[in-house]
């Protein structure tokens, strides 16, 4: 039990330091949209500390030992989902929740207090961008619990062979396809102005690519090529379009072939280390 307590304080130690460096620069990002400029696209020095929290104090320490608290909190809450938090699934599945309640309240309680929230629309953002995270890690969880029983099926001799074009093994991937190529997206676009889609640009020449390559590899390096999930990545984008188009007026159809062509690179790349890896055991 000791042990049990001293992992827990461990992990909640480390990311509420985490939470605390890294929320500090995304803050600073945050502080100067709601005053209405953005600090990385001007001139005026990053607002580390909350404006209007330091107004409702009257004074920027004390505004900024809250802030740090607040910020603490949230990378704690963090480093505890790094751990498992039960064993059968019911238990996991009612822990799981509260533990979304308590980041929700927590974003909620932050986002409130250092004045991110100027209307309803901004919390619900915030909480769908929470919860599209939370989906994304469960999803990355899940793909490994499920990798774990397939690879001790095939060591029983009980794996079936591959399905048609591999469509049962890029299934659990296509999930977070969706939160890559869609749901992301358009949360973005949300949040961007129209004058400057800072977050728009670096969705579709930073995040997407990246993300599309490091799920790529992982499907290919798990179950070998598989050429429906470049195609879902694809198929993503192109039901994000119109639906983009209902709040702005971008054109984002370049975003189709950095979609594909980068899941499907990264699925090569993942595949032929499984075929290197295969080949070096068989040696």
């Amino acid at each position: 039990m000791r042990a049990r307590r001293r992992t827990w304080m461990v992990h909640i130690l480390a990311g509420g330091l985490v939470g605390l460096v890294t929320l500090s620069f995304l803050g600073a990002v945050i502080n100067g949209w709601s005053a209405g400029a953005p600090p990385l696209l001007n001139s005026t020095p990053p607002l580390l500390v909350s404006p209007a929290l330091s107004e409702w104090t009257g004074s920027a320490p004390l505004a900024l030992v809250i802030q740090s608290i607040l910020y603490f909190s949230l990378g704690g809450t963090v480093g505890v989902a790094t751990m498992p938090f039960a064993e059968s699934g019911a238990a996991l599945v009612c822990r799981s929740l509260a533990h979304f309640a308590v980041t929700a309240l927590l974003v909620t309680l932050t986002a409130w207090t250092l004045g991110w929230i100027w209307s309803w629309e901004i919390l619900l953002f915030y909480l769908a961008l929470l919860t599209a995270v939370y989906l994304l890690i469960w999803l990355g969880r899940w793909v490994g619990w499920y990798a774990e029983v397939a690879a001790i099926r095939e060591k029983l001799g009980l794996a079936p062979g591959p399905s048609l074009l591999k469509w049962k093994e890029s299934l659990p991937y296509l999930g977070f396809a969706v939160i890559l190529c869609l749901v992301l997206p358009f949360l973005l676009r949300l949040l961007d102005g129209p004058p400057k889609p800072l977050l728009s640009v670096l969705y579709g020449f930073v995040l997407l690519p990246v993300g599309g390559l490091f799920s790529g590899f992982s499907l290919g390096r798990r179950e070998g090529f598989c050429p429906l999930y470049p195609l879902a990545c694809a198929g993503a984008v192109l039901l994000f379009i119109p639906l983009a188009r209902l709040i702005s007026n971008m054109a984002d159809g370049i975003m189709v072939p950095i979609a594909f062509c980068f899941a499907l690179l990264g699925n090569l790349l993942g595949s032929a280390w499984r075929r290197f890896r295969r080949q070096g055991q068989s040696a």
